[in-house]
């Protein structure tokens, strides 16, 4: 580690300000080398806030200060932002994440944000279709927000097995089947008009899960979802949000979780302490023993399992689009290269799963 590197390090990112004022670099490789660090630091490593723009001020004042360019004294780019990552992230911050950095607040209002952009999409797409009034009959009533509830609990579940809690997946999942089969009985209602509604009326009201999304701060969501913690003399509580959070967050099998778990309870049954006074928090111990060898290849595999959930949804598009192309409407042009690239990248997620 070269001297300026050590300096950086000493550094305590939470005295940092938040961003100064544009600066002028001696040099226009150091200010992309700067951009380029930044942004590695930020969609690989998911830094706290005010960390990145620290570090760029420390690399600016050592780059002026000597007279060397940003390459010279801390290397390639990418490789100092896995440096600053390693030795300025602390678990603790690391421990609020899944495995592809998510926290379970960013993943709730991330959920509500597409559900509310396909609501406009499609009515959106009705609108120019059908004119500036819809009829409303018993199905749209009462099937669409039905079908919409099934996508919320789905959100719901993907949370919940984020934020390490597995009884909670499965209710949500229960509810999720019940409501599909309540929407199913809906949407086979007698078709009819009821009323007609102004389409942008509609298409505002598609919007609302987006705008919720977008204004409910993150880490109240995630207090939501991650719920209390077990009180710091129940040990058994802790172990079970281990387990939860070792599947969930880091996507261990039940047997790998259950090892671990087991590990632990013998490891506190000999040492007669307490798991909080032992290992810390439940979370922060997941994390240490996640971390290693194959937790690329489960983060890669969940991708893929992930992206496997909306094949039906990408064949029933594709077949109605193939049966009745209709060479005016967009869908006809823009689904079959959004099928194509959402292939693309299972098949990407596959090579992963088998070569990290």
């Amino acid at each position: 580690m070269t001297t300026q590197q050590q300096r950086l390090g000493q550094d305590d990112p939470e005295q940092s300000g938040s961003e100064v004022a544009p600066r002028t670099w001696p040099r226009e490789e150091d200010e992309r080398w700067a951009g380029r660090f930044r942004l590695h630091l930020l969609l690989r490593h998911d830094p706290p806030d005010g960390l990145g723009g620290q570090v760029v001020d420390e690399v600016y004042e050592a780059v002026t200060d000597s007279g060397r360019s940003a390459h010279e004294l801390f290397g390639d780019a990418d490789d100092f932002a896995a440096q600053v990552a390693a030795e300025r992230i602390d678990d603790a911050h690391r421990s609020h994440r899944d495995m592809h950095g998510v926290t379970p607040g960013e993943g709730f209002r991330g959920g509500l944000l597409v559900l509310g952009a396909v609501g406009v999409w499609l009515s959106a797409q009705r609108w120019f279709s059908s004119g500036l009034e819809f009829t409303i009959g018993w199905p749209e009533l009462v099937g669409i927000p039905l079908i919409g509830t099934v996508v919320l609990l789905i959100v719901v579940a993907l949370t919940l097995r984020t934020a390490g809690r597995p009884r909670g997946v499965w209710t949500a999942i229960v509810g999720a089947v019940v409501m599909v089969t309540v929407a199913a009985l809906a949407i086979s209602l007698p078709d009819g008009p009821l009323f007609s509604a102004p389409a942008p009326a509609v298409v505002a009201l598609s919007a609302l899960p987006a705008v919720i999304g977008w204004l409910l701060p993150e880490e109240r969501v995630s207090r939501w979802f991650n719920g209390p913690e077990a009180a710091h003399h129940d040990d058994e509580a802790w172990l079970r949000r281990l387990d939860g959070v070792l599947r969930g967050a880091y996507g261990l099998s039940p047997r790998q979780a259950q090892a671990h778990v087991e590990e632990a309870r013998a490891h506190l049954a000999a040492s007669g302490g307490e798991a909080h006074e032992q290992f810390g928090t439940p979370q922060v111990y997941a994390l240490r023993l996640a971390d290693g060898p194959g937790a690329s290849r489960r983060a890669a595999r969940r991708k893929l399992r992930s992206g496997l959930l909306f094949l039906p949804l990408v064949a029933i598009t594709l077949s109605e689009v193939i049966d009745d192309p209709d060479p005016g409407s967009v869908s006809t042009w823009v689904l079959p290269p959004a099928a194509l690239l959402w292939a693309w990248s299972l098949w990407g997620h596959h090579r992963d799963t088998r070569s990290s």
